[in-house]
């Protein structure tokens, strides 16, 4: 965001991003030049010059500083030549066959953030491997989610299979190999048209389910294997503090995957599980995508996020200098 506008139109009450500092909220006009911005999540506040201000929802759709490009339903507006268009998708439960075919656009490369079974039954493992080959995208990527536990045979064989299927338990072995339509991403990378994709189910604790871990060390130490080279990271779960807002929790993202992702120069992450957190937010490197398909009902309605992103190599240029800046002018502050 090397040259961003100045904010002509602000308005008390705007939502805006902060260079240096991260998410507010306009509360007063200074009419000296400057904006005093309180912050959502500490309480803090500060004057700052209109230049420093952004407004969130233009931060959103016109990221990234390699010129990256959240695509708006109905997605029919064309990606430009060399670039590759994303379609994302999270949680959809079981019910892929019942998301509307006008929610199914073509692309490039498919992702999918996890939660694609209710509790990894093998029969909806299958048909989300149907459903995937007949989607329209030459490429396919999944990370398990905590709900697909029979891909988590630790835990399904200690507490899973007992507490979700007390009849005859699944075999797990054979979960994994029913997704022969995509490329499975279990704390793995792939390189798909260039750029280098890292895919890891782990989150937060959340309620005994799959692919949970304590918050601290344990997480830390998984997000410590994210590549540095990473551009794409794909995660069951939000970092703190973007798309991670739940309506009855407020932030429960994970800190240490946000300053897993500070510490590289990753252009756009993309998760899901908290169903309530569905959107897009950014910062001044990183677009950030929650996918979940299922609304907080489990009605498979939310529309797939679309996003185009330039060739590789001039992704990773950009977004390595953005991220320079950041902490360049973190250090002033």
């Amino acid at each position: 965001l090397e040259d961003w506008p100045l904010v002509k139109l602000m308005e008390i009450g705007t939502e805006v991003f902060v260079k240096g500092k991260g998410r507010g909220i306009v509360a007063l006009n200074n009419e000296d030049g400057t904006w005093n911005v309180e912050f959502n999540d500490d309480g803090a506040e500060g004057d700052f010059h209109e230049e420093d201000l952004m407004p969130l929802e233009d931060l959103v759709h016109r990221w990234s500083p390699a010129g990256a490009c959240v695509v708006p339903a109905p997605w029919t507006s064309p990606r430009p030549e060399g670039w590759t268009r994303f379609v994302c998708f999270s949680d959809t439960h079981g019910l892929h066959q019942l998301i509307p075919t006008e929610h199914m656009p073509p692309a490039d490369v498919l992702l999918h953030a996890g939660d694609f079974t209710n509790t990894g039954e093998l029969e909806q493992i299958e048909s989300f491997n149907e459903w995937l080959e007949a989607y329209p995208a030459e490429q396919k990527l999944v990370i398990a989610g905590n709900h697909d536990i029979t891909l988590h045979e630790d835990y399904y064989r200690s507490r899973g299979a007992s507490r979700f299927h007390r009849g005859v338990p699944y075999d797990c072995s054979k979960a994994r190999p029913l997704l022969k339509g995509c490329s499975y991403l279990e704390d793995t990378s792939v390189e798909v048209r260039g750029y280098q994709i890292y895919g890891s189910p782990w989150q937060p604790e959340f309620f005994d389910w799959a692919f949970n871990l304590p918050r601290g060390p344990e997480l830390r130490q998984k997000w410590s294997a994210i590549p540095p080279d990473t551009d794409l990271l794909l995660v069951h779960g939000p970092p703190a503090g973007h798309v991670d807002m739940t309506s009855r929790a407020g932030r429960v993202g994970c800190q240490d995957l946000l300053e897993a992702v500070h510490q590289r120069s990753i252009s756009v992450v993309v998760s899901g599980h908290l169903h309530s957190a569905y959107g897009t937010d950014a910062d001044e490197v990183t677009l950030y995508v929650n996918a979940s398909t299922c609304t907080e009902q489990y009605n498979p309605t939310h529309k797939p996020i679309v996003f185009d992103l330039p060739p590789a190599h001039e992704l990773r240029e950009a977004t390595k200098k953005a991220a320079l800046e950041r902490k360049e002018g973190r250090l002033q502050l």
